[in-house]
């Protein structure tokens, strides 16, 4: 990677941030050679600083999925007001339902927690407000997660209109 380093000050994630952040995770001149590009031209690109190499939305999707890492579509969403949601692999079981009610619980009780903290001198600053969006973004993910649990225990009744289902 290059020798520039991300400003602390630049750590409100954009998908900018993101691609860096991915780069500090993975290994980014093993990157740069399955993309056929130089160690010191990722590194460029993957700075938010740098003016004049910027990452490619191809070279962004292709390094998403070399390294399997969501971080750059997280981000994006999170820009543009929404939330980047990996569908759970098809379940079935009662086991997978009960455990992602759990996860929302979790979620919303971290949440609502944050929020308690933060209005315990009367005021809720900028800082703090951030930190409730990430637990509430983080809530929402889990949220929309359970809705494809539970879409996946779907199963069709049989119609024969000798069946009764009382209530």
């Amino acid at each position: 990677m290059s020798n520039n380093t991300l400003k602390p000050a630049a750590v409100p994630q954009c998908p900018q941030v993101a691609a860096y952040l991915l780069g500090k995770r993975h290994n980014a001149s093993d990157l740069a050679r399955k993309l056929g590009i130089s160690p010191n031209v990722l590194g460029n690109k993957l700075n938010p600083d740098q003016e004049f190499h910027k990452l490619s939305l191809g070279e962004a999707v292709a390094i998403t999925e070399l390294t399997d890492d969501n971080g750059i579509l997280e981000a994006w969403a999170q820009q543009r007001g929404g939330v980047f949601v990996k569908l759970p692999e098809e379940v079935a079981c009662d086991e997978e339902l009960s455990d992602q009610l759990m996860r929302v619980s979790e979620e919303l009780g971290s949440a609502l927690g944050e929020i308690r903290n933060a209005r315990a001198d009367g005021v809720i600053d900028r800082e703090e407000f951030e930190r409730i969006k990430a637990k509430l973004m983080n809530t929402i993910t889990e949220a929309l997660a359970l809705e494809t649990v539970v879409a996946v225990q779907v199963r069709d009744l049989p119609r024969h209109p000798s069946v009764v289902i009382g209530k």
